[in-house]
């Protein structure tokens, strides 16, 4: 009875102590994996934010020369008029033809703002879901390992979202260079619109159909179905550039 006690004995002593050896060899690897995911988040998050502010500045730069350049043909204007003798007499042509620049610069100026807004949505996202993380993370300290391997998934919309965010770049990309392949009768009723009418439609009519398919498809009033609305969105995109550049090249 003195030997087996004796024996029992041992057997605790050299089982207590392995236990509290590998007590201490998995905190570190639960806190390799942490810093590991919190270093690619805090990566991705940086990059994101950077690609972020460039757009904008450059939608800035641009907002900003066009501009420039409306100051500048309306300084042209008023000097050429001062020069004049007999006032500000104009022909019907010359009018026309300042009609038809106006309305040029007023559709690409609303394009440009259009961009700028596209890409203040996109800051407000991306702004949303850092606050996101940041709580996840605030949880994960109060709460211990075990709250960061419930959220893990969650927290991996940064990987994801990249991704995404280049294979649309590449699918945007792509239809535009291949819009002159396919016929402008396409394009039209892609808009709603029939090309053998008797009378040419006007850009203001153009411009209101387009107005109403890129409102009918856009990805944020079709949640439940965003993937086919952003191809429906492209390809209107695509039609109503394509129909721009037609009505340019008849007019030059």
């Amino acid at each position: 009875m003195g030997g087996e006690d004796a024996d029992s004995d041992k057997s605790k002593q050299w089982s207590s102590p392995n236990r509290a050896y590998k007590g201490k060899e998995e905190d570190p690897k639960l806190w390799g994996l942490f810093l590991f995911g919190l270093i690619g988040a805090t990566a991705t998050t940086f990059a994101l934010f950077i690609r972020i502010a460039y757009l904008i500045v450059v939608a800035i730069w641009q907002v900003s020369q066009l501009r420039r350049s409306v100051d500048w043909m309306f300084a042209q204007l008023a000097r050429s008029q001062s020069s004049q003798r007999g006032g500000s007499f104009r022909t019907s042509f010359q009018e026309e033809a300042w009609r038809r620049y106006n309305r040029r610069l007023q559709e690409e100026y609303e394009e440009e703002m259009e961009r700028v807004e596209r890409i203040r949505r996109m800051q407000s996202v991306f702004n949303r879901e850092r606050n996101k993380y940041r709580r996840s993370y605030e949880s994960w300290r109060e709460n211990g390992p075990g709250a960061y391997n419930q959220h893990y998934q969650r927290d991996d919309w940064y990987w994801k979202a990249e991704a995404q965010f280049r294979d649309q770049r590449t699918n945007f990309r792509q239809p535009q260079r291949d819009s002159s392949s396919c016929p402008l009768s396409h394009h039209y009723s892609v808009l709603g619109l029939d090309r053998s009418r008797t009378q040419p439609y006007t850009e203001d009519e153009i411009k209101a159909a387009f107005r109403a398919k890129a409102k009918q498809f856009h990805p944020d009033q079709n949640q439940k179905n965003k993937e086919v609305a952003e191809a429906k969105f492209k390809e209107v995109m695509t039609s109503y550039e394509a129909i721009k550049q037609e009505r340019k090249n008849m007019r030059a």
